[in-house]
Formats: structure tokens, C-alpha cells, sequence
């Protein structure tokens, strides 16, 4: 506290690492959430999405590649989906679902108000009904277009409860992409493994991508990529900067109270308590840092999901094991920056200490 603007800085500096780390790790989170649903939409057991796309919703496959799909002899079923972000009543971004009648991705849709659509009627999700208040009889807005509703349906699926579900042919008029879809729901055969199925699928039509799990979301959403190899970059420059910081002020401190230091040696400090001194104080910065780079790291991940492409489907999930990621990154800091200033004081003779001015 005798340097309060060094110590406020150094504090700063591993605040800005820790706040990195939470954001990073809570987008993350959002995305193998976000991934975990959309992939298995209709319980499906794999999603064929187009590779390299900027984020779930803006894959582009051709209508025609189903049959293809489903011809391959481990797939027992699959489903043509168009998943579209879209203005809904007072709704600035919600999704809507386009299906095939008939197809699973419809049939395993409970319903539990109303009955199924058919040509130019709409049908809800229990969670968006209750958001729009609207039901059977009603009417829903997406984008330009009104659509009658039919039914409320119940799926199991979190994005699919909170959408808006169209038949297909209506979704891919209101994106203006005829003969067009975004993903394909995969359930394989008994006996089939999915991740060997999906992995010849990928074989067999190069540039789709077959997500069996949600941490393979990042190797078709590039937002999230970039976002993530960014993060990981800017967190490994914080952790260096980080640690010279608290070095620099542990070491800068040790060398201002060296007659102090002297003093507590003559007076019958042991060097292990002169070390749990100055590695204290070491930890007490990396306290304070962790507390206000919690607050920094949940405000840049909210900022960064509302405002980037990832803002229609991820948001950032603050899980135990984020917050656990950065007390760790802030402790980790502090102990390594005070490992060569405690080094330094215990190596001071009471003698020597007391000699310098």
C-alpha cells in the first residue's frame, strides 16, 4: 500500500489476464452448449454442416444432398432442417426452424396445443409461445411475412421449445434460398458406431462437416474460432506480462524494505516466515486482481456474444470450472512472481540488511 499506483497497476495487468481467461473459457462454454443442442436437433445422433462456416446458422448445403446422405448403408433416417435468424413479433433476433413434413426432425415434436402446420402455417415452441404470447389462432409476424398459428409443440430441444417452426419450402422463401438447407439431422442404424459413419460421410462428399460432439462446433463456426485462438493468444501474452508485473513490484518492494527486512531477521524472524511475507502480499494482489478480472472477463464475454455472429445462438455460460480457471490464473501469477522476491529476501543476513541505507 506504500506504492499504491505500481500496485494498482500490477493488480490491472493480471486483472486484464484473468478477465481474458473467463471470457475465453465462458464463450466456449456457450458454444458446446449451443452446439450440443443444435446438432442433435430431433434427437438426431450427428449434424452434417457445411465446413467452414462463419457460425451454425449461415450453413449452406444443397436440398439434394439428403438423398445421398441417406442412401449411405449406416444411416437409418435423416432430416432436411433450415435453421434462420429472423425478426419475430417485438423479437429483434429469434430462430426459426424450417422441417419437412414427415420427416423426423417434424414427427418427434410433441404436440400439445393445436395440431401440426401445413403450407403457410406456423406452429410454436412451448418457450416461445409463453415469450410472444400467442397461441392456436393467433397470428405470428416473421420478418415481412404473417403466418396463421396452428399448434404449440414441446421437443426437449431448447432452441427448438424457444423457435418458431414453417414447412421448409416457407423458411427457404423467406431466406430466399430455394432448394437450400443448413444442416442435416443424422440417426444411424443398430449396431452402427456414429462417429464412423459420420467420419465416412465426411470422406464421401468433401466440404461438409459431421458434428457428433459439441466441441467439434469450432471446426465449422469460425466466429468462435477466432474468437477462441485470439483469446488463448492474448491470454498467454497476459500471463507473461502478468507475471513481470507482480515480479517487478514483489522485487521493487523487497528492495525498498531491506532495513525493514533486517529488522524482523534480528529480531528472530525465520526465512520461511519472511518468505510467507512477501509471498502474502504476492497473493493478495493476485486476490484483488482475480475480483475485479472476474467482473472484466464476464462484461467482454457478454459484449463480445451480443455483438459478433455468435450473438443469434451462443451466449457465454459461466460455468464452476471457468470461474476455477481464473482463481487459478491469478494465484499461478502471484506465486510464480513472488518466487525470485522471497528468494531475494530470505538470502538477506541481518547484517547486510541493517548496513544499507
Amino acid at each position: 500500500m506504500r506504492r499504491k499506483v505500481r500496485t494498482g497497476l500490477t493488480v490491472a495487468g493480471v486483472a486484464i489476464g484473468v478477465g481474458l481467461i473467463v471470457a475465453l473459457l465462458s464463450i466456449t462454454a456457450g458454444v458446446k452448449k449451443t452446439a450440443n443442442d443444435l446438432i442433435h436437433v430431433a434427437r438426431s445422433d450427428f449434424g452434417v454442416f457445411q465446413e467452414g462456416a462463419s457460425d451454425l446458422t449461415r450453413s449452406v448445403l444443397p436440398e439434394s444432398l439428403e438423398a445421398r446422405i441417406r442412401s449411405d448403408p449406416g444411416v437409418a433416417d435423416t432430416a432436411s432442417i433450415f435453421i434462420r435468424v429472423s425478426d419475430v413479433e417485438n423479437q429483434d433476433e429469434m430462430l426459426v426452424f424450417g422441417f419437412k413434413a414427415g420427416e423426423l426432425a417434424e414427427k418427434r415434436n410433441v404436440i400439445v396445443e393445436g395440431r401440426r402446420a401445413r403450407r403457410g402455417e406456423a406452429v410454436l415452441g412451448d418457450e416461445a409461445a409463453k415469450l410472444l404470447k400467442l397461441g392456436p389462432g393467433d397470428i405470428v409476424h416473421v420478418g415481412k411475412r404473417a403466418f396463421p398459428v396452428v399448434g404449440v409443440y414441446h421437443s426437449g430441444d431448447t432452441f427448438v421449445d424457444r423457435a418458431v417452426t414453417l414447412p421448409l419450402p416457407a423458411v427457404q422463401a423467406l431466406a430466399q434460398r430455394p432448394n437450400e438447407i443448413s444442416t442435416i439431422g443424422v440417426t444411424v442404424k443398430p449396431g452402427q458406431i456414429p462417429k464412423v459413419v459420420a467420419k465416412r460421410l465426411e470422406q464421401k462428399f468433401p466440404g461438409i462437416v459431421a458434428v457428433v460432439e459439441p466441441g467439434q462446433a469450432v471446426r465449422i463456426d469460425t466466429s468462435s474460432r477466432l474468437i477462441i485462438t485470439a483469446g488463448w493468444i492474448f491470454s498467454l501474452l497476459a500471463l507473461i506480462i502478468g507475471g513481470i508485473g507482480v515480479t517487478n513490484t514483489m522485487a521493487m518492494s523487497v528492495f525498498e524494505r531491506v532495513r525493514e527486512i533486517g529488522i524482523m531477521r534480528a529480531v528472530g524472524w525465520t526465512s520461511r516466515r519472511i518468505a510467507g511475507l512477501i509471498v502474502s502480499e504476492s497473493l493478495a494482489i493476485g486476490v484483488f486482481a482475480l475480483g475485479v478480472g472476474l467482473l472484466l472477463g464476464w462484461g467482454a464475454a457478454v459484449l463480445l456474444t451480443e455483438n459478433s455472429s455468435l450473438s443469434s445462438l451462443a451466449q457465454a455460460d459461466f460455468t464452476a470450472g471457468v470461474f476455477a480457471w481464473g482463481l487459478a490464473f491469478a494465484l499461478g501469477v502471484a506465486l510464480l512472481g513472488a518466487l525470485y522476491p522471497a528468494w531475494r529476501a530470505v538470502r538477506l543476513t541481518p547484517i547486510e540488511a541493517l548496513r544499507r541505507e
